[in-house]
């Protein structure tokens, strides 16, 4: 199954700029945080009802998992 990542180019915008808000405070390049970060987006759209905080959270995610060293 294909999961559409990006529904409008408002929210496409909304998720780069939440992967390059990472990509400085975390000191990762953006080829490096971008897949994980898409891989985190697409195991949350699965049950979000309500898309507007998605970026909120995937940051949120990636930063605990790496906090922990799971990624």
């Amino acid at each position: 199954m294909v999961t559409i990542l990006y529904r409008t180019e408002a929210e496409k915008r909304q998720h780069l700029s939440a992967i390059h808000i990472l990509e400085r405070d975390l000191g990762i390049d953006e080829d490096s945080i971008r897949p994980f970060y898409e891989n985190e987006l697409r195991a949350l759209q699965e049950h979000a009802r309500i898309r507007t905080f998605l970026s909120i959270l995937v940051s949120r995610r990636i930063k605990e998992k790496l906090n922990k060293g799971l990624a």
